[in-house]
């Protein structure tokens, strides 16, 4: 029995994993698409083959997503650039680019905050920043999250409690020679409070898997967003110091304590201001990537397992290469999940799906190479802050990449349908950013503080 909503709904799902045509032009194709099922059928044509007529007529995803393209990105310039048509449009555009800017001088102003204490930004209170940076970073963002979804007091209760937590806690514990305890804060604390980002994003819904992959692009694309900013501000302001400097004028220390500060604590909730308002068109950057990246890592991965082989250069003799590995199988775990999320669930497994399932394997190799050294080392050393998170991080890595194995191999014989494969690392997601704060909160305590 034909059944065509079910065969819309897919339809409307393959048009969306284009990428290029946000909702409102999906929502015109299927306007125009049961417009065309309700002609045929007027005319006694079966409801089956007046589906398959008028999806020919429209042509195919790849086609739509040319003819949208240009069009879509000149509406988005415009929400960006130029006044909406009517007043309640427009109101809501300032309101929301004021909102924007509020926030983001309060991210430089929380960025500020040291100074007040007699800390300003010299090298060395470098380590004192670094690990609060995503506290003058994120609470912005979250706020952004709260005001644009409309959040309960519930999520800004949690919000509260969460970056008021890690703050007390990452500047309250002391910190003792060598400082291992406070780098892994640097390094953990962004982790744990992108679960709590996760949340926000996806409000009421947040345990659903399709909202979390949401995030996980979104936060990619804001990462992008970031970084290109963050470049094209450097240059901006290497010339503008040259050209005062030329004049006779030393802007370096309103660089340093001002510019740089305020610059890098607001890029983020700009950022996330740019994709939401582009998300329609910038997301296409999300399967060129992936599309770009996985055979390159899956090469370089390939490279150095074998490489190591051949030269039986012992893990666990070298700490910089066991960092590099952990570093490389990170990213592999982040490429994964960028290509999850430009995937269309509904597709059918091909070749590329074997591709990542290759990606994978290999990184469960490497990551069975990188425990190993780490055993050796502990067995060698004993433990130490940073080994011991080092095997945490790796055992939560290694579970992970056996469940996208077994789920890639079952999707590419048949025997499970991708979105459970998606249910599954989703569900999994949250480990990681549990662990994070594990070792963010409890190992300066568990290890003295050293």
């Amino acid at each position: 029995m034909f059944d065509l909503e079910s065969q819309i709904r897919k339809w409307r799902r393959h048009i969306q994993s284009t990428g290029s045509l946000g909702a409102q032009d999906v929502e015109e194709l299927e306007s125009h698409l049961r417009d065309g099922i309700d002609e045929l059928t007027g005319r006694g044509v079966n409801v089956e083959e007046a589906f398959l007529v008028s999806i020919h007529r429209m042509g195919d995803a790849a086609a739509l997503q040319h003819e949208f393209t240009k069009v879509s990105t000149e509406r988005v310039w415009r929400q960006l650039l130029l006044p909406a048509a009517d007043e309640h449009a427009r109101r809501k555009h300032r309101n929301e680019i004021a909102v924007v800017v509020l926030l983001v001088l309060l991210g430089g102003l929380l960025a500020k905050i040291p100074a007040l204490f007699g800390y300003s930004v010299v090298e060395e209170n470098a380590l004192l920043y670094a690990k609060n940076a995503a506290l003058f970073a994120f609470p912005p963002v979250a706020i952004y999250l709260i005001w644009k979804r409309a959040l309960s007091l519930r999520f800004v209760a949690a919000a509260v409690a969460t970056f008021g937590l890690f703050a007390v806690a990452v500047n309250a514990y002391p910190s003792y020679a060598p400082h291992h305890t406070e780098v892994l804060a640097v390094l953990h604390v962004p982790i744990a409070l992108l679960l709590l980002l996760m949340a926000l994003y996806a409000g009421p819904g947040w345990r659903r898997a399709d909202l979390r992959l949401d995030f996980v692009r979104f936060a990619g694309e804001a990462f992008i967003y970031s970084v290109l900013i963050g470049l094209g501000g450097l240059v901006l302001v290497g010339v503008a110091g040259a050209m005062f400097q030329l004049v006779g004028i030393d802007i370096v220390p309103l660089i340093s304590d001002w510019i740089a500060v305020f610059g890098a604590a607001g890029v983020f909730v700009f950022s996330a201001y740019l994709v939401e308002k582009k998300k329609g068109v910038i997301e296409t950057i999300a399967p060129v990537l992936a599309r770009i990246f996985t055979p390159l890592f899956l090469v370089v991965l390939l490279a150095l397992v074998v490489t190591m082989a051949l030269t039986g250069q012992a893990p666990s003799e070298d700490r910089e290469l066991l960092i590099m590995f952990d570093i490389v199988l990170a990213l592999v775990l982040g490429l994964v999940l960028y290509t999850m999320s430009a995937r269309d669930t509904e597709k059918p497994a091909d070749w590329w799906d074997a591709i990542v399932l290759g990606l994978v394997v290999m990184a469960l190799i490497a990551d069975a190479v990188a425990l190993s050294g780490i055993v050796g080392r502990l067995a060698t050393y004993g433990f130490s802050p940073n080994k011991a998170a080092a095997l945490g991080e790796n055992v939560a890595l290694m579970i992970n990449l056996l469940l996208l194995a077994a789920g890639y191999f079952r999707f590419l014989s048949g025997r499970l349908r991708y979105q459970t494969v998606v249910d599954w690392q989703m569900s999994y997601l949250p480990v990681h950013a549990l662990w994070a704060a594990f070792v963010a909160l409890a190992f300066p305590p568990l290890f003295e503080f050293a």
